[in-house]
């Protein structure tokens, strides 16, 4: 099957591990998806929304954590993308809802997973990152 979204170290990778974990999996179930096959795409979307949810809480509890500046507007970008999927997941019942589906699947995803990677998830690794290396400085002042 051909891959649809490749994962490009020099593009995607965030030099966070905990993100690129996710991020390469959320390509590897965006991958295996059959655009052929509408039972694909179908329980491929639902699989990626599992995921999804799971990913974006993972991201969520970094920036709760670390009291990320610019989480509200993360948050609401991930809650957009959440009810855009199963907006339409739930629409696609019928032959022209799949067909919405797929055009989100295969257009929409690919576009947002990058511009969403460039912009605010690869700004959120540089904060945490940030973070990191000034508790490790304070560390070492200590001792």
């Amino acid at each position: 099957m051909k891959k649809v979204k490749l994962f490009e170290q020099d593009k995607h990778s965030l030099n966070y591990e905990k993100m690129d974990v996710l991020h390469r999996e959320f390509l590897d179930i965006y991958n295996s998806v059959d655009l052929n096959s509408k039972d694909s795409i179908n329980s491929k979307a639902m699989e990626l929304l599992e995921h999804t949810k799971k990913h974006f809480n993972e991201e969520e509890k970094l920036m709760d954590r670390y009291d990320y500046p610019r989480s509200r507007e993360h948050k609401e970008e991930h809650n957009k993308v959440l009810s855009e999927l199963k907006f339409f997941i739930d629409k696609s019942y019928s032959i022209f809802g799949m067909n919405i589906l797929k055009s989100y699947f295969a257009e929409k995803l690919p576009y947002w997973f990058d511009y969403h990677l460039a912009s605010m998830d690869s700004d959120l690794a540089a904060y945490l990152k940030n973070v990191n290396l000034k508790r490790t400085k304070k560390q070492q002042e200590v001792n």
